[in-house]
């Protein structure tokens, strides 16, 4: 087996047992979210991310969100009036995802599909996300570049900032569930966007993560 496929499988394995407790900290609800920093971190995320998506006037455009998660995103940008597709390796989280959807009386506008960002079929889209994906995958110009090629607009790339100690702490919780996690360069991110056909247009740089929003060139 790969390198690429055996991160895939311990992605996978990694993101179903964390499925409930990473869709309470997106939802600012109780447990982890009151004590540690990643519910604070992801509320923040979400505020930057409802800024950008409002100023892409997404009503009747396209969202391919890869590595969607639980779908709290996918359903921000449905509720802006875009079509979402989302893919996600992780079968809990889609499951969290579709409820959600159904909750929100969203289901209509929004598909999800389990698959691997490195080997799905991807549709073409207006807008493409990702949202706290590429640091799962070593070969982060491969996924950049798959990500490009299906986005007829923008890509929004979500990724965690390099730094030391919540390197090191990340490192040693992904290394005892036997799962990885790589800390690549916001700059290389762009650099692979811009070798793809794409500008930065936007950059949101804080503590734990940086946003970029990306145009495609022409």
């Amino acid at each position: 087996m790969s390198g690429s496929s055996t991160e895939s499988r311990r992605a996978k394995r990694y993101f179903d047992r964390l499925a409930p407790e990473y869709n309470r900290a997106f939802q600012r609800l109780g447990g982890v979210v009151n004590r540690f920093p990643r519910g604070r971190t992801f509320a923040r995320r979400m505020e930057i991310l409802e800024s950008v998506l409002r100023g892409l006037e997404l009503e009747g455009k396209t969202v391919l969100d890869l590595g969607c998660g639980s779908g709290q995103v996918s359903l921000l940008a449905a509720s802006y009036g875009a079509r979402v597709h989302g893919i996600d390796i992780a079968p809990r989280m889609l499951d969290i995802a579709r409820d959600s959807a159904r909750e929100a009386g969203l289901d209509d506008r929004v598909e999800f599909e389990e698959g691997d960002v490195l080997t799905a079929t991807l549709q073409q889209a207006d807008v493409t996300l990702l949202v706290g994906v590429v640091e799962y995958y070593r070969e982060y110009e491969e996924v950049i570049g798959l990500a490009a090629r299906a986005t007829r607009e923008t890509l929004v790339v979500a990724h965690t900032t390099r730094v030391l100690y919540r390197m090191a702490l990340r490192r040693i919780m992904f290394a005892l569930q036997r799962a990885s996690v790589h800390f690549h360069r916001a700059e290389d991110l762009v650099l692979a966007a811009e070798a793809a056909g794409f500008r930065l247009e936007r950059e949101e740089r804080e503590h734990a993560f940086t946003v970029l929003v990306l145009q495609r060139d022409g």
